[in-house]
């Protein structure tokens, strides 16, 4: 009777101090994933860490890169988007009708997008945001200076 009573007051023992075990396990389980997504929560990709600009209640990114960060050719490259980007907002808030970019300038930036694509810059979803927003205005803007048909 009594190895049996000290048989169960032992696996009693046993059991809780495994309990014991798995809940610190849990518990130090639970803080690291807890760190990992707070982590993940605060990290940005760059589309959405870039400066926004808005125009006629719309948004954009704005994404420059800093000049000591534009190295080699990829620099080159993020440089010469840049540069086109900057034209088409300059024309952008100077004039509210006429266009943004000639069918040259648009190829330009459009090249430009391509290059640095192929250079797989970490900002190419800030960079393509801005550039669809520059062209789907001068689309607007050229589809409003071009005259209605008449209709009889």
């Amino acid at each position: 009777m009594k190895k049996r009573l000290l048989l169960t007051a032992g696996l009693g023992l046993g059991l809780s101090a495994t309990q014991v075990v798995c809940a610190q396990v849990n518990f130090i389980r639970m803080g690291v994933n807890t760190a990992i997504l707070a982590k993940r929560a605060t990290k940005k990709t760059p589309a959405e860490a870039a400066p926004m600009s808005s125009y006629q209640g719309q948004s954009f990114p704005m994404q420059r890169t800093p000049a000591e960060e534009l190295a080699g050719q990829k620099g080159e490259q993020i440089r010469a988007l840049e540069t086109e980007l900057d034209r088409c907002h300059s024309v952008l808030v100077s004039s509210a009708n006429g266009l943004l970019c000639t069918p040259e300038q648009q190829a330009a930036l459009q090249a430009a997008m391509r290059s640095v694509a192929k250079a797989k810059s970490a900002n190419m979803a800030a960079y393509q945001q801005e550039a669809t927003f520059y062209l789907a205005e001068n689309t607007r803007r050229q589809q409003a200076a071009t005259p209605a048909p008449a209709t009889n």
